[in-house]
């Protein structure tokens, strides 16, 4: 990849830490299917029925910056920014070509329990009792405070409502790569998992991530399975792959819970980076669904 200089824009996201993992990791076992002129369709959760095959149902890869979907089966149409909404934060969503910037500030004085951040969201999505869903979202060039008080993440929500974020009050499910002060970074489910799951992620990892020369591109996926109630992640650097045990889910229940109804990549500052601003590329999202679900 050539070398690319990435300006700091303020942005902010998720709360919780990024999970780490060691290179030269062996590839993932779960095919990642791409878009192609037919149906394209992937292998469902091990373990699961053999009818829980997932098909990619939606699709956008930013095109000039604009947010349009390129496969839209699930009719949300473009995909919509959405902040949290808590003044002076300054959420920033701008359009490139192949990529869509996000970034968002945190107020020095912002409350520790209020988390700005700023997203890009397909909704509205139906996901409810029975379904299964499969979202990804490839990020490249993170910019923020990763050198000095950390306290930033990237990473996949998937929740209720539409595309403003009002935080805790809606049930979510997130995963995120975190940024913790002294670089610790973790992949993590900060929210919507009834049992902790977070790894730490290696150095290399690290610097494949967040150098300021040539970044390499991560890929975010979380699999949401409201037949039995759990969910799946992976996370993808280069060819090192990190996948956290299974989890079951706290809101989005295989029998009960509300209908996930809004999905989207994003970028947060928590608690540990007041007055700081942070920012990523997001080069693409998907999402894929269960036949005939």
């Amino acid at each position: 990849m050539s070398s690319r200089a990435v300006a700091t824009t303020g942005l902010a996201l998720v709360r919780t830490g990024i999970c780490a993992a060691a290179l030269m990791l062996a590839p993932a076992t779960l095919a990642d299917a791409k878009p192609g002129p037919g149906p394209v369709v992937i292998r469902g959760i091990p373990g699961s029925p053999a009818s829980t095959e997932l098909r990619l149902s939606y699709l956008a890869t930013f095109p000039n910056g604009s947010l349009g979907a390129a496969r839209d089966n699930l009719s949300p149409g473009a995909m919509q920014p959405g902040p949290t909404l808590i003044p002076g934060t300054n959420p920033t969503f701008t359009p490139l070509k192949g990529e869509f910037l996000v970034g968002i500030t945190r107020p020095v004085d912002l409350p520790p329990d209020m988390i700005p951040a700023a997203s890009i969201w397909a909704t509205p999505v139906n996901f409810g009792p029975g379904s299964i869903s499969r979202i990804s979202t490839t990020f490249i060039a993170p910019v923020g405070p990763y050198a000095t008080t950390g306290g930033f993440a990237m990473g996949l929500v998937a929740k209720t409502g539409g595309k403003d974020d009002l935080g805790e009050s809606e049930p979510k499910i997130a995963v995120t790569v975190n940024v913790r002060p002294n670089q610790l970074v973790r992949f993590q489910v900060p929210f919507g998992s009834a049992e902790p799951r977070n790894i730490v992620l290696p150095q290399g990892v690290k610097d494949a991530i967040f150098s300021t020369t040539d970044p390499q591109p991560f890929t975010i996926e979380l699999t949401i399975d409201r037949r039995e109630g759990t969910g799946t992640v992976k996370l993808t650097v280069i060819d090192q792959v990190f996948s956290l045990p299974s989890f079951p889910l706290s809101d989005f229940l295989a029998d009960s819970g509300p209908t996930i109804t809004a999905i989207g990549p994003g970028i947060a500052v928590n608690s540990n980076g007041p007055g700081q601003s942070a920012s990523v590329h997001v080069r693409d999202f998907r999402i894929y669904t269960n036949v005939g679900g």
